[in-house]
């Protein structure tokens, strides 16, 4: 026999299942609301990082421009150009943020310019500059620079004159008079600030240790000095809508955010404009941002697996331990249906609802050995009662006379071991007398109502009395042994051989059938008379019938034409009398016994194998 699947396996299997369906459900829950949470928490603190630095950088650049200014103001105010180069000096030396400057004076012979700067010692040094307006020398560019602002500016950063490995950016000071009406430029004041302090407030600006933090200067970018990563910022610029709108946002100086890039490299630039007109932004890639709470999701998802493994042993030894007396029980169920009704069932003293089971168990072993005592008394009564019915069924059809003479036969099927139907003849001198009845119900009363019919119509036969007599003694009989109120339907009569005159009385029973010779088959009516065992002293009326030669009697009971097939239709008196005619008529020379078979036969072949319902009895005599 296969064994069955361990419940507490299932169980237990089934319960981690769930529970890790609500464990994963709420990770991926958990997850998913911590990253947007600690992503946006991110941005808004780049954001104020991005700020604070931006307004650290703002700080000295508006010095500067400061500082610019006042010597624009000092320059114009002097009659002439003399001492320009000596106030930048002092400027230069006065002031710690500017590390250099410069007045230049355009002229239509050419610029006229002084560039004065302080060396790594704190030296500062001065010298003149030459150039044209279309020189690419400084002064050049910062005449063609001032011509298309017409206003104070910052120049992208630039390598510095005269100095190595100085990169510097520059705030110039257009100084214009009026002369004739119209606005001339008179002198350009310049002062130079280092960028590598920019620089430093960039690379110390780092959110994740990958950030990038950059400040665009036109076409200058500082904070970038990996050429390689610059191309490829400018190839994927070329490619990515999402960059280029990026890029037109920071040319249109717009404070804002934007996500960027895709797949495992998707991250988010924060940026924002300077109010000398350059931008700062900031690169951060999520996978860093998120990285401490991916970190964090991978160990609960690993702790929760270990809890997951720990719990589904939990549970199984759990679960195994209180359905170990389900098992015992199951076990024992089986050993009493296999015929071990006393079998020993598993203690159980837990109190709950296995005690209930228990006591079910042992109520239901009760109750079954005390069926199977019922129910073999039961048995054995009811085969001592079939027996009994045997033997009674035996007495019953051993009652019924079988040594019919050459003219008479019968056929008697009771619907049950026994049954109410009779029949029975008795021939004494020149005298046949025959009767059929039936008794009201079946079975065992009806047998015994029978019995007790057939013994009187015994006792009367052959007394020298009218039929109708005969019958009222019949009656009497069977009045005063009737406790019950059952009665019998009888039909009696006595035919009397020489002469063929049939004297005959109808208690109730069905119209005997009379087939002549040569005519058609007919039902006898007989005057109505009531069963015999109703009332004592009812007087019944007799007749008589003269009988030709060849002339066949049919008697039967109510089992022949009220005989059923499956769908409810009875046999019925008309096929009676179609099955006359068919196969009596002109056949005089039948026997009696193949007449009666006939009948029963076409009866059986019409109920089509539907249960027998009433006892059948068939009597033919024929008259010769």
């Amino acid at each position: 026999m296969k064994k069955p699947r361990s419940f507490s396996r299932r169980l237990s299997r089934q319960v981690i299942i769930f529970v890790a369906i609500i464990f994963v459900a709420q990770l991926v829950v958990v997850g998913l609301t911590s990253n947007k949470i600690i992503a946006d928490e991110a941005t808004r603190s780049t954001r104020h990082m991005l700020h604070g630095t931006i307004s650290e950088i703002e700080l000295p650049l508006g010095e500067v421009e400061i500082a610019t200014r006042t010597v624009a103001a000092l320059i114009a105010s002097l009659p002439d150009a003399s001492n320009a180069d000596m106030i930048m000096r002092r400027t230069v030396e006065a002031d710690s943020l500017i590390c250099g400057g410069s007045v230049i004076f355009p002229s239509a012979q050419g610029a006229k310019a002084a560039m004065t700067y302080q060396d790594s010692t704190g030296e500062v040094h001065s010298y003149p500059l030459r150039g044209g307006w279309a020189d690419e020398s400084w002064v050049g560019r910062c005449l063609a620079l001032v011509d298309q602002h017409r206003a104070p500016f910052w120049v992208d950063p630039y390598q510095a004159e005269g100095r190595r490995n100085q990169r510097v950016t520059a705030y110039c000071y257009p100084i214009f008079r009026e002369k004739d009406g119209d606005s001339t430029l008179y002198a350009v004041v310049t002062s130079e600030l280092p960028i590598d302090w920019i620089e430093h407030k960039c690379e110390s600006l780092r959110p994740y240790p990958n950030s990038l933090t950059t400040i665009v200067c036109g076409n200058t970018v500082i904070g970038l000095h990996d050429s390689v990563l610059m191309a490829q910022i400018q190839e994927a610029v070329a490619t990515d809508k999402n960059l280029q709108e990026l890029q037109e946002d920071m040319k249109r100086g717009v404070d804002s955010m934007r996500r960027i890039g895709s797949g495992s490299n998707v991250g988010y630039v924060v940026y924002g404009p300077l109010r000398n007109g350059w931008m700062a932004s900031v690169v951060c890639q999520y996978k860093e941002v998120l990285y401490h709470s991916s970190l964090m999701h991978t160990n609960l998802l690993i702790i929760g697996i270990i809890v997951l493994v720990a719990l589904y042993f939990i549970c199984r030894f759990t679960i195994h331990r209180m359905t170990t007396p389900i098992t015992q029980l199951s076990d024992a169920a089986l050993r009493m249906a296999k015929g071990d009704l006393n079998t020993q069932l598993p203690e159980i003293k837990s109190g709950d609802e296995m005690t209930h089971l228990h006591d079910s168990f042992v109520y239901m072993q009760n109750s079954i050995t005390d069926y199977i005592n019922e129910l073999k008394t039961t048995t054995a009564a009811n085969e001592r009662m079939e027996s009994e019915l045997g033997v009674a069924r035996n007495i019953q059809m051993g009652m019924l006379r079988t040594d019919f003479p050459p003219n008479v036969a019968a056929l008697l099927v009771p619907a049950k071991e026994v049954g109410g139907d009779l029949y029975d003849f008795v021939q004494k001198s020149n005298y046949l007398y025959f009767t059929i009845g039936d008794v009201s119900g079946k079975g065992v009363p009806a047998s015994l109502m029978m019995a007790i019919t057939r013994a009187g119509l015994r006792f009367v036969a052959g007394m020298e009395q009218t039929m109708d007599k005969l019958l009222e003694r019949i009656n009497v009989s069977v009045t005063d042994t009737n406790s019950n109120n059952m009665f019998v339907t009888l039909f009696m009569g006595r035919i009397n051989l020489d002469t063929r005159c049939m004297e005959y009385c109808n208690a109730g029973h069905n119209p005997i059938i009379v087939v002549p010779p040569d005519s058609d088959p007919y039902f006898l009516k007989a005057k109505p008379n009531l069963a015999i065992g109703l009332f004592e002293d009812f007087v019944y009326e007799a007749e008589s019938l003269d009988l030709a030669a060849g002339t066949r009697l049919i008697l039967y009971t109510d089992g022949v034409n009220e005989a059923e097939r499956a769908d409810k239709s009875l046999f019925g008196n008309d096929r009676l009398l179609v099955w006359a005619k068919s196969s009596l008529v002109r056949n005089t020379d039948t026997p009696d016994k193949e007449v009666v078979d006939n009948l029963y036969a076409t009866v059986q072949q019409f109920a089509d194998g539907n249960v027998q319902n009433d006892d059948i009895t068939i009597m033919s005599i024929l008259i010769q």
